[in-house]
Parts: C-alpha cells; sequence; structure tokens
C-alpha cells in the first residue's frame, strides 16, 4: 500500500472509532442495553460515514471542473462574505439602535424622576410655611405629612409616611441623580415617587398621569411597562453585557395595540409604510424591585419596560446635532461606499471574466488530450492567452507536434537509420584520413564515438615541412546536430590553420562562430597544439580540454592549462611551450576516457590514467593500446557513455649524422 492509501484507511477508521463511541454513549445516556448500544453504535457510526462520503464524493464530482471549483471558491471567498459582513452590521446597528432606546428611555426616566424630586422639595419649602394645599392643575400629585401622619393634600397617597421610599429615593449621594423609583399605585399600576423630609414635615410627590405616555413623549420611545409575572412579556431575551442586564423583545410576541400605532403615526387603514418609518426596533430594560406605595410589599421582583422605535426616529436623534458635520460625515461615508463598491464591482467583473476564461482554456486542452489520445496528434489549440495558461497551450501545441513527430519519425525508422549511417560515414570522413608519419614523429589515434554520432573531434594538419598542428576538441552533445556542428567547427578550423592564424586567435574566431549559434546554445573544450619538428617543441594552447601528457623516459607529465571554453563569455586560453626530447610520447585525449566508469560507477580517473601511461614508450601504438587495455580491464567492457577520442604522437630527433652518441 502507499502512503496516501495508508493515510486515508487510518483517516476512515479514526473516524469509525470516534463515530462509535459517540453512538455508543448516546446509548448510555438513552439506557440501551449494552448490545443495544453496540449495534446503535455501529448503524449510527456506519450510517454517518456513509452520508458524509456520498457527500464527499458529490461534492468532488461536482467540483471536476475547473470552472465549478473556481465559481464555488469565489463564491465563498468573494460572495458570501458580504451579505454576512452586512447581516453582521445590520445585527450591530439594530444592537446599537436598541441600546440607544435605552439610553433615551433611561434620560427620559431619570429627568422625570428629578423633575418629581424638585417638585416635592419646592413643596416641603412651601409646606414649612403652612400652605399644605393640593395644586388646580399639573400631572404631580402631593400628600403632606407631619410627624408621619397624612395632614393634607392627595387622599389617595398613603395615610402614613413611606419609610422605605425616603430610604430608597436618599440612597444615593448628594452629586448624584436619585435613583428611579417605580413604585404601584393602589390600582396596581406604575408610576415614579419622590420624596422630601426636614424635621416633623415630610412631602410625597408622585407622577398622577399615564407614566408610559409621559416617558414616550419624554424620549420620543414607545414605552411599555410590564411585570415579571405579566402574561405580555413572554419570551423576553435576556442579554448580560458588561456587567449590564439587556432586555431583548422577540419578533413573534409584539404586542400590536392602538396606543403604539397612534404614536408613530400608523395609518389605521391598512396602507403600508416603508420599512424605516416602521417600529421595528425593539429593546427591554430591567427596573426593580417593583414594589406597593402604600405599604412598601414587593409586587414583583422586577419592572421591564419594553421598547418600540422605528429605524428614522432613531436616525433624527444621532443626527440632530450640526448640520455642516452631518453633511461631511455622509459625504464621507457615501464616498467611501462608492469606492468599496466600485472595488467590488471590479472584483466580479475580473472574477467572472477569470473563472470564464480558465474553465474554456482547460475544457479545450481536455478535449485536444481527449484527441490525442484516441491518435489524432495533428490537434492544435488556438492560443489567445499571455499568461500561464497560454504557456500551458502552447505546450500542449508543442508536445502534439512533438507526439505527431515521434509517430512520423516511427514510420520512418529505416529511413532515418540510412540517413544516420551516412552521417556516420560523413563523420568519419571529417577525421584525418592521411596522419603524417615520418622518421621524426609518429601518430596512433583512437575515435570511439558512444552514439550513432559523436561529438568528439580530432585532426592533424600539416602547416609546412617542420610544423604541424594537433587539434583535439569535444563538442557538447551526442547526436546529429553534434556532428553537424563538429564539422562546422572542422571547415572553420582548417580554413584558419590555413591562413597560418596564431592559437589564440583561432580560438576566438571559433568562440564567436559558438556563440552565435541561433540554435540551442553548446560549448566546445579544445586543445590545439602546434608542433615544430625543426625545433623540437610545442606550443600548447588549452580551451578548458583534458589535460595533455607527456610520457618521457617512462615518466609522465601532466601538462594542465586552463582557459574558457569555445562559445562561453571569456576569451581567455592557456598556454604553454614544451620542449620535445628523442623518444617523448605526447597523448591528447578526451573526458570519456577518464570518466569511463566501472560496474560499480566509480570512474576510470586521472591517477589510474597516469600510472596506465606509465612505462615504455618505443611507439605511439604501445602506449595508447597500453591504456586502452588498462582501462578495459577496468570497466569490464562496459559500454561507453561518453565519446572516446585520443591521439598519441612519439617524437624522435631525426638522424643527420653529426650528432655524437648519446650517453644512454
Amino acid at each position: 500500500m502507499t502512503r496516501s492509501s495508508l493515510i486515508r484507511a487510518a483517516w476512515i477508521g479514526a473516524f469509525l472509532v470516534g463515530s462509535i463511541l459517540l453512538a455508543s454513549a448516546a446509548g448510555v445516556l438513552l439506557n440501551f442495553p449494552l448490545t443495544l448500544q453496540m449495534v446503535y453504535g455501529l448503524a449510527l457510526g456506519a450510517g454517518v460515514f456513509l452520508t458524509l462520503w456520498l457527500l464527499w464524493k458529490g461534492l468532488r464530482l461536482f467540483l471536476w471542473r475547473v470552472g465549478r471549483r473556481l465559481a464555488a471558491s469565489y463564491f465563498l471567498i468573494g460572495v458570501l462574505p458580504i451579505p454576512m459582513v452586512v447581516l453582521l452590521i445590520l445585527l450591530n446597528l439594530y444592537l446599537l439602535g436598541g441600546y440607544f432606546l435605552g439610553h433615551l428611555y433611561r434620560t427620559a426616566t431619570t429627568d422625570l424622576q428629578q423633575e418629581i424630586m424638585d417638585n416635592a422639595q419646592s413643596r416641603l419649602e412651601r409646606y414649612e410655611y403652612g400652605d399644605n394645599t393640593e395644586p388646580k392643575a399639573g400631572s404631580i400629585a402631593f400628600a403632606y405629612y407631619l410627624d408621619g401622619r397624612r395632614s393634607g393634600g392627595n387622599e389617595e397617597l398613603p395615610e402614613y409616611w413611606p419609610e422605605w421610599l425616603a430610604a430608597r429615593t436618599t440612597e444615593a449621594p448628594a452629586t448624584r441623580q436619585p435613583p428611579v423609583s417605580f413604585v404601584a399605585r393602589a390600582d396596581g399600576t406604575p408610576t415614579l415617587a419622590g420624596t422630601a423630609q426636614r424635621g416633623r414635615r415630610a412631602v410625597l410627590a408622585i407622577f398622577e398621569g399615564p407614566i408610559e405616555s409621559e416617558l414616550a413623549r419624554r424620549g420620543n420611545v414607545w414605552v411599555m411597562l410590564l411585570r415579571a409575572e405579566d402574561p405580555r412579556k413572554e419570551g423576553l431575551i435576556r442579554l448580560d453585557w458588561m456587567g449590564k442586564e439587556f432586555v431583548l423583545q422577540p419578533l413573534a410576541t409584539r404586542p400590536k395595540g392602538v396606543d403604539r400605532d397612534e404614536f408613530f403615526g400608523i395609518p389605521t387603514t391598512g396602507e403600508q409604510q416603508p420599512w424605516w418609518r416602521r417600529p421595528v426596533v425593539w429593546w427591554g430594560e430591567l427596573a426593580g424591585p417593583f414594589h406597593s406605595l402604600h405599604n412598601g410589599t414587593p409586587i414583583s421582583e422586577y419592572l421591564t419596560a419594553s421598547l418600540n422605535s422605528t429605524p428614522s426616529s432613531i436616525f433624527r436623534h444621532l443626527m440632530g446635532g450640526s448640520a455642516e458635520v452631518n453633511t461631511a460625515i455622509w459625504a464621507s461615508l457615501i464616498a467611501i461606499t462608492g469606492v468599496l463598491l466600485s472595488i467590488y464591482a471590479v472584483a466580479i467583473i475580473m472574477a467572472f471574466f477569470m473563472i470564464f476564461g480558465l474553465s474554456r482554456a482547460v475544457n479545450q486542452i481536455s478535449r485536444a488530450t481527449n484527441a490525442v489520445r484516441r491518435g489524432e496528434f495533428s490537434i492544435r489549440i488556438p492560443v489567445r492567452r499571455r499568461d500561464q495558461i497560454g504557456e500551458l497551450q502552447r505546450s500542449f501545441n508543442e508536445m502534439a507536434a512533438g507526439l505527431d513527430r515521434s509517430v512520423l519519425a516511427i514510420a520512418q525508422k529505416e529511413v532515418i537509420e540510412k540517413e544516420l549511417e551516412i552521417a556516420r560515414q560523413l563523420q568519419e570522413s571529417l577525421l584525418p584520413a592521411d596522419i603524417p608519419s615520418s622518421d621524426r614523429v609518429e601518430f596512433a589515434t583512437l575515435f570511439q564515438p558512444s552514439a550513432a554520432i559523436g561529438g568528439d573531434y580530432f585532426d592533424i594538419l600539416p602547416l609546412d615541412e617542420d610544423r604541424l598542428v594537433v587539434v583535439i576538441a569535444d563538442v557538447s552533445g551526442h547526436g546529429l546536430p553534434t556532428g553537424l556542428r563538429m564539422a562546422m567547427l572542422k571547415a572553420a578550423l582548417v580554413i584558419l590553420v590555413q591562413e597560418h592564424k596564431p592559437p589564440d586567435e583561432i580560438f576566438r574566431r571559433l568562440s564567436a562562430m559558438v556563440r552565435s549559434e541561433r540554435q540551442r546554445r553548446f560549448f566546445v573544450t579544445s586543445t590545439l597544439a602546434v608542433v615544430d619538428l625543426e625545433k623540437g617543441e610545442m606550443e600548447i594552447t588549452n580551451a578548458a580540454h583534458t589535460p595533455t601528457y607527456l610520457v618521457r623516459r617512462g615518466k609522465v607529465s601532466e601538462i594542465a592549462l586552463t582557459g574558457h571554453p569555445l562559445g562561453a563569455l571569456g576569451d581567455v586560453y592557456g598556454r604553454q611551450t614544451i620542449p620535445l626530447e628523442d623518444g617523448d610520447v605526447v597523448i591528447w585525449l578526451s573526458d570519456g576516457l577518464v570518466e569511463a566508469t566501472d560496474d560499480s560507477g566509480e570512474p576510470f580517473g586521472y591517477d589510474r590514467l597516469e600510472q596506465a601511461l606509465e612505462g615504455s614508450s618505443a611507439s605511439a601504438s604501445e602506449v595508447r593500446d597500453r591504456l586502452l587495455a588498462a582501462e578495459e580491464a577496468f570497466t569490464h567492457d562496459k559500454p561507453a557513455e561518453d565519446d572516446k577520442t585520443l591521439v598519441a604522437m612519439r617524437y624522435s630527433v631525426a638522424d643527420t649524422g653529426d650528432s655524437a652518441p648519446s650517453p644512454e
């Protein structure tokens, strides 16, 4: 099994075990027997797994097309978050609007409570001067108390002084507003009360009118006060936030009273109002406990104020400041909204074109792939895109063209083999046929390409009667292109040598020619040696080629010169003049001999090469054959992976008859 299969199996097993454990736990909670628990767990786990597996397969089938996947991704990333953010903003606006309703209600209640307290204090001062009459007009009723008993005022108020209420209304410090004190009148309806007391005299003041209408008038918020056990407040939602409790009225239990409709100016004819003029914002505030005014007995645990208003009313309150500031705020808001909508519109357009374009391109590639599978190698995709998809389409066209060419190549295999044979013969014809041989110089060569056409090249060109040029080169690559490049180099080299150009200039011109190649770049390493047989010296110029070796009296010397390869950016080449002695053997070779490997992949190497060259140098062929025998013994006749080329030259001093006998 593959690693991915093991991981998939592990996930499936873990999911099944988890489903069974959860199902078994549910069975325990349901008091199922043990056997029934196991059956229930297995059935539920298998059902959940099968359901999720079918959903996963269906999702993968639906998202198989790239266009659908892109559309689904854009919907989840670019479209779905927008309404979610809008809903979140609306919810926050609703909460802020409700909190603002609570603020308006609390402000109106506190102001009315303060007004009642101020009136009670004012009446107390008049009472101290002997005036305990009831005002003829006003919405506040008063009762006057002397030594704890009512001595005048409204007879519906308590007979005895409410000490509990006086204690509540004086709990707060003088620097703060008095606490709101909702109390129940004789009929059980809530109202606000205030007290004032000095010495033997005291005054009780209550709001006599409908308290809900007064609070609504002051706060411009529809108010309905409900007790804890009031059936109209069923389903209220309590929110505890930052130590403060808020109450929300669910939409399903909205009380639709005539007073509310009249308060908001909703016509009774059933005419539909726009949403911003409908009382759709609900909130709730708690106050309590709720006590009886006459005896202080708790009537309810708390009192709930159900608040209701319209978005236009809230907006009017919020924007009731400076017109210039409001204009600037709205202008900024509209400008930012316009920019965001413009960006979003551009994003939608870009996404549409991207999804359409990518889906179309993938479908084209899919159809073309199926056509290639059927053997229609001539099919091509029209490329109009300038992106990675377009590059992929171009690559497909190139692949299809390559397959088409491959099929044609297979069909013409025999023709190609014949052409390769001709090319091989042509390459062999480029090698020197008449190798110079005289009493002063002897050559032995090897040319063994690893493929039908190799990239190595050597040549021996005479300059005049006493000088000749030995050149060896290695063109990067194999095959017919490399052979053609090698032929091109040979032609240029022969011309430059015949023009008696210096080695440095020959290499520079060849390097420029290689760099001018318009097709695939290639490089050439080369060594060019000018041998002066008369003077007995050799001038070697190297262009990053394998070192040259000198065998003198059985000892091997390496002539390693640095330089840039032909075709590189640099034109610096190694150069050295070597004096030659009688019996010296000079070996030029390519890296195919050094890099030949045995069965374990170990290369022959330079050390073994030098050891193989050591020894007798009676002839150039003897040195060549000794090296080849050592290499064959090392590689066990393993097929060559690179071209092998070797030129061995033995130099002898011409016998003029005048020279003294050698001391050796």
